[in-house]
């Protein structure tokens, strides 16, 4: 471990003594906005689809999330939500029935077509039929529309994050009309009514987008087109922002901030982030099926190196809470609160495993951070007799064998979330749809279905304290920690601003000086 950490140090020191003088004459920045210009984004991987009821992955969410609009949208207060594509919505007292006043401006890429109540019906019945995120539209009984601008939605009982969950960007409305005519199918295509419109796919190389003509917020977007551009290595995305390749850069790897603080011409916005990541097991099989050989294992993680080494101590050490500290919900408890190796060991030994075992952890490759984490994991478990061998794998391979199971262990994160039940439900609910642990409990089901339904934020903060503590003993997954989300853009782009979710709808605003 010591020769695993010094040699990661070694190559830390070398990238900082990579140092630039600040250019002394930067352009002067106009006092206005200027419209027009192409920006050019790069994003750590190409999505794998453009069909925002089906997508999962963090890179198409990132190309989709400009060219599609939602009834409501996030403010900038972390957990707040308002009508967008709604003009505005009220609910009944008994807290089951939601009235949307749609705007009557909202018109669709190409055709040019005004969107209707029957879209968003439709939307709302295909999210549902995707699957994906079915979970959150299943207590739905009924929706009516009185008139086309105008949309009932009758639930079976209280849902407390209904209307955050129609936030989320991938909830968006499609045009019913195009998805028919392309056979149910949006996988390369878009029919959305975001600020902008597809131009061109091609997949490894770039997405490209102009801005859409008949978008409903008057003087938006700022920008002509924008180009997304997957570059999976850190370093090279660090590079092509210094020289200018690049204009944005997403996600800063934490290892060159200080390289490009000392730019002058780059600027890093950070906030408190949504991006947490965990050790996922698989509770469906042999070894860790058994409760007592999962805590083995969180009891070993050593979190705080692991936060020094990868991500320089900067992001929040998860061990008792998966909510980040700017979240309404988040209690500052710790289930795990120090590291015990002669605790794990014993629990080793009780579970039948004195002389420990074999197993294998898959990992994305195109996450760096994520590889060096594991190899630190792999390290720290060896000390409790656990041989843990990487597999590395590209994106598509992994997240393929992730959802359907196929693994023993696992290194990945999820960022975005908002609402505690989106946090906690999806992943952890006996019948939630990104269940990749197969974990089930009747007791963390009950609280997760109240949490649900209670509408009361300090009744909810308390739910979801317990369900948190039940979830992270029974360890079905590893909490490591929670990022701060950062963002890093050449001294010309102006108006971007991140969020802690991790959303690009800021691009609407965004402009270029000159």
């Amino acid at each position: 471990m010591r020769r695993f950490c010094a040699a990661i140090g070694v190559a830390i020191a070398l990238l900082g003594c990579a140092r630039e003088s600040p250019l002394d004459d930067l352009p002067d920045i106009p006092d206005e906005p200027v419209v027009g210009g192409t920006l050019t984004v790069a994003v750590q991987s190409d999505g794998r689809t453009l069909d925002p009821h089906r997508a999962t992955d963090a890179g198409s969410m990132r190309l989709i999330e400009n060219m599609y609009g939602t009834l409501m949208r996030y403010t900038e207060i972390y957990g707040e939500v308002e009508p967008y594509l709604a003009e505005s919505v009220t609910l009944s007292e008994d807290e089951t029935t939601y009235t949307f006043r749609l705007r009557d401006d909202v018109t669709f890429h190409g055709s040019g077509r005004i969107m209707t109540a029957d879209d968003v019906q439709y939307s709302f019945e295909r999210i549902t039929n995707a699957q994906v995120r079915a979970e959150q539209f299943r207590h739905i009984r009924s929706m009516e529309s009185p008139d086309p601008h105008t949309l009932v939605v009758h639930l079976e009982r209280p849902v407390a994050p209904f209307l955050t969950y129609l936030a989320y960007p991938m909830n968006a409305i499609v045009d019913r009309e195009v998805v028919s005519e392309n056979d149910g199918s949006l996988d390369d295509i878009v029919a959305g009514t975001g600020p902008f419109q597809l131009v061109e796919w091609r997949k490894d190389r770039h997405l490209i987008m102009e801005r859409h003509p008949g978008y409903h917020l008057d003087g938006l977007p700022r920008l002509d087109r924008v180009r997304f551009r997957p570059i999976s290595d850190e370093t090279s995305r660090t590079t092509a922002l210094r020289n200018g390749e690049i204009d944005l850069m997403l996600d800063v790897p934490d290892k060159d901030r200080s390289i490009l603080d000392r730019t002058g011409y780059v600027k890093i916005e950070s906030v408190p982030g949504t991006f947490w990541e965990y050790v996922g097991l698989n509770t469906d099989a042999p070894p860790f099926d058994d409760q007592r050989v999962r805590q083995a294992v969180a009891w070993a993680v050593d979190r705080d190196m692991i936060n020094q080494i990868v991500k320089f101590g900067r992001a929040q050490v998860a061990d008792g809470e998966f909510f980040p500290t700017n979240h309404w919900a988040f209690t500052g408890q710790s289930v795990y609160p120090n590291r015990d190796l002669e605790r794990a060991r014993t629990l080793l030994k009780e579970a039948g495993y004195q002389e420990g075992f074999d197993t294998e952890m898959r990992v994305g490759s195109a996450f760096p951070y994520q590889v060096a984490a594991a190899q630190i994991v792999k390290q720290q478990l060896i000390e409790v007799g656990i041989d843990v061998e990487l597999i590395s794998e590209e994106s598509g391979v992994f997240f393929d064998a992730l959802g359907q199971g196929d693994f023993s262990m696992t290194l990945v994160g999820w960022l975005g979330f908002v609402d505690p039940d989106e946090w906690l439900y999806n992943i952890f609910h006996s019948t939630g749809s990104w269940n990749q642990q197969n974990y089930a409990r009747d007791t963390v089901d009950d609280l997760l279905e109240r949490g649900r339904e209670e509408n009361d934020p300090e009744q909810r903060r308390a739910i979801y304290a317990e369900v948190q503590e039940r979830i992270l003993t029974d360890a079905p997954v590893v909490l490591l920690y929670v990022n701060e989300h950062s963002s890093a853009r050449l001294y010309r782009v102006q108006g971007y601003r991140v969020h802690p979710t991790a959303t690009t709808l800021a691009l609407r605003e965004t402009w270029v000086a000159p």
